[in-house]
């Protein structure tokens, strides 16, 4: 069995998931949503009230027209507007308005203050109006505190004004000098890093390359050079190894050559100059080489006259010594030039690879210093405005604000938002029933039809089985639909799956066929039920059930049989005589041998001879025996009925069977010995193929 990759997921797919998961996804968004409720309807209501401000240049003098312009936006002067708003005295005032305090005489608690500050608000509605809004509890006071908080404001907004003059000219003169301080430290800054950095700035940047490339040029000369004197190292040592090989450190004395030894060479050089032109079988050849080897004999037996005078070889070897001590003197003195030369290489080099981390260095400094100028210049343009401003108030010109429109009583609450709240309790329950539902699916490794089935494995699904549609509390004999409702979908498949049976044991000349699951619970005993009922439609008399779970048998409930002591399966083999006509049962138009419930051992009756004869002699009668083995995982006993069965037939529940467990079910079995699958209780009363079914319905 092979296993694929998983499909890819459908718009059908999401739908049917998110029906299969409507109740966890509906539960937390009904929970949530209603907590949600509750807490908004807790709340207190609270009101607004708000009155619109104006703001308004006074015309200045003629003169003045050129350097005050008649333009106002409010944004600007946001700020002054907040800090007289929120200053003492007008928060105290307004405090005074609440009902709390509204009989209170003198200064009021700093926390009554922090309380109406607190609910305070600025919000800008135009170039030259702003709304002074207040939130409470109580309409009425909501109005009045905030007609108070205009009005306060308005009156105190004229005498701060000179004050806030001043303020700001003292503001913008301390900024001023620090903008000052930081130009000059920063151009000191600036001086001591180039100056630090001289070699390294992108001025220096083509000498300093020029320079590297210099130094490189010497150091590739000197490479050169070393390599040459290597060169010849290797030449002199060779020699000299050579000549230490040849005994030339041995006692460096000279023999005269005798005649005899002349003459000798005379022979060799003759022999070297006639080989090439004879064989070595040739007579000249043979005689030269005859006089050679007497020769040899003769020197050797001859005494040599030394001579205590140093040979010529002896006189190179000591040349050749001092001509490679010589080598190794000069390579020395050419490493550490070429050491010095690298060092020098890297640090110009190191110049040339910081040139660009200072030039941008430098245009940062240069940027920032551009800008601190900028700032700078509209500080002191500022400056020069605020003096101009106070001319102007000096000469009764200037700014000067209003009440637009007075707050009103609110005709409902602001706050809370219940129907944001309930829709935001609602969102919230829907995500998380959504991400729940969706954990679950990334989990669930359940087959929910037969595409997720044939897109996990190469196994064959022979037969689909629809859910029996059953009432609440029915009986099992209800679901033998092929018997009680022979003309509804589900029984049609099961005579489908029944035909495909017959087809492949016809083939492959089997009988019986073998039914079991992965684990419990997976319909397998009704569709063997079923089965046998759909073959004996067609098989009249000759098809046989086996109830072969004898620790949980389940074929006589299906059927409605009583189980009398001493009938069954596992008596019918302890017994060994091969009678099963008294442990056989007629139910309709197929013979029946139920299971024994609380038997022995199972596996000992069935790995007897017992079973295997009493298999052969029930093929022998019977055209199709369907068995109704246990599930494979928890016990043997499938193994041992596969053995004694011709085809195997798996039992797959949807959206119950796992994957993995269904996988490693059907690899404990020989693949020879499997007939396919039966995907049972499919869904497809909500599948991409309910119309097909619903026509045959509506057809049949």
């Amino acid at each position: 069995m092979s296993t694929k990759g998983s499909g890819t997921i459908s718009v059908f797919t999401l739908l049917e998931a998110f029906r299969r998961r409507m109740l966890l996804i509906i539960i937390p968004a009904v929970l949530l949503t209603v907590g949600f409720a509750l807490y908004a309807y807790q709340l207190p209501n609270r009101y607004r009230a708000q009155a619109l401000v104006a703001a308004e240049n006074i015309a200045p003098n003629d003169y003045m027209r050129d350097v005050t312009p008649e333009a106002l936006n409010i944004q600007e002067h946001l700020w002054t507007v907040r800090e007289v708003l929120f200053s003492p005295e007008v928060l105290s005032g307004a405090a005074h308005e609440m009902n709390d305090y509204r009989d209170v005489k003198g200064p009021l608690p700093e926390a009554a203050v922090n309380a109406l500050k607190s609910n305070v608000t600025v919000k800008v509605e135009s170039e030259h109006t702003f709304h002074i809004i207040y939130e409470g509890k109580d309409p009425g006071e909501v109005m009045t505190v905030t007609n108070k908080l205009a009005d306060l404001f308005v009156e105190h907004a004229s005498a701060k004004h000179q004050e806030v003059v001043k303020d700001t000219q003292n503001v913008i003169d301390q900024q001023i000098n620090d903008l000052k301080s930081k130009l000059a430290e920063q151009d000191e800054e600036v001086k001591k890093y180039k100056e630090r950095s001289v070699t390294e700035l992108p001025q220096a940047l083509d000498s300093n390359m020029k320079m590297a490339e210099t130094l490189q040029q010497r150091y590739d000369e000197i490479t050169s050079k070393i390599a040459d004197e290597q060169s010849k190292r290797t030449i002199v040592s060779r020699q000299i190894v050579d000549m230490e090989n040849h005994g030339v450190e041995n006692t460096p004395m000279i023999t005269e050559k005798t005649p005899e030894d002349i003459k000798l060479d005379e022979l060799r050089i003759q022999e070297k100059e006639l080989s090439p032109r004879y064989t070595p079988q040739h007579p000249e050849i043979l005689r030269i080489q005859r006089n050679i080897r007497d020769l040899e004999a003769a020197i050797a037996n001859s005494p040599k006259k030394p001579r205590s005078e140093p040979t010529p070889s002896f006189q190179r070897f000591g040349e050749l010594k001092s001509e490679l001590q010589g080598i190794d003197q000069r390579i020395d003195s050419y490493r550490r030039d070429q050491s010095n030369l690298s060092a020098q290489i890297e640090k110009y080099r190191g110049r040339v690879a910081a040139a660009p981390q200072h030039e941008e260095f430098l245009k940062q400094q240069d940027h920032d210093y551009h800008v601190r100028e900028s700032q700078l210049h509209d500080l002191l343009d500022k400056r020069l405005n605020t003096e101009i401003s106070g001319n102007i108030q000096k000469s009764e010109s200037g700014l000067a604000f209003a009440v637009a429109e007075s707050a009103s009583l609110p005709s409902s609450p602001f706050s809370p938002q219940r129907d944001r709240l309930i829709l935001m309790g609602l969102c919230g329950g829907l995500g998380l029933g959504l991400a729940a539902a969706f954990l679950l699916e990334q989990n669930d490794t359940t087959f929910s039809n037969v595409e997720d089935f044939q897109s996990f494995t190469s196994f064959p699904a022979i037969g689909t089985i629809p859910t029996v549609p059953t009432r609440k509390n029915a009986s099992p004999q209800q679901l033998i639909v092929t018997a009680t409702d022979p003309d509804s979908v589900t029984a049609e498949q099961y005579r489908v799956l029944a035909m495909k049976v017959q087809q492949q044991c016809q083939v492959q000349n089997a009988k019986i066929v073998m039914l079991t699951s992965a684990a419990g619970s997976e319909g397998k005993s009704m569709t063997a039920v079923n089965l046998a009922q759909a073959l004996a439609s067609t098989e009249e008399g000759s098809v046989l059930l086996i109830d072969a779970d004898m620790r949980k048998p389940r074929t006589h409930e299906y059927l409605g049989l009583r189980i009398f002591e001493g009938r069954g399966l596992y008596n019918l083999l302890q017994a060994g005589d091969g009678d099963y006509l008294k442990h056989t049962v007629k139910v309709r138009n197929f013979s029946v041998i139920p299971g024994t419930p609380g038997a022995g051992n199972p596996v000992a009756v069935l790995s007897s001879p017992k079973a295997r004869s009493l298999f052969d002699k029930l093929r022998q009668d019977f055209k199709y025996i369907i068995v109704d083995a246990p599930p494979t995982l928890p016990v043997a006993d499938s193994h041992l009925l596969a053995g004694l069965s011709d085809k195997v037939l798996f039992v797959v529940r949807a959206r119950k069977t796992p994957r993995e467990l269904f996988q490693h079910a059907v690899e404990s079995f020989d693949a020879a010995n499997l007939m396919g699958a039966v995907l049972n209780d499919v869904d497809y009363q909500r599948s991409r193929y309910a119309y097909a079914y619903q026509y045959y319905k509506k057809s049949a």
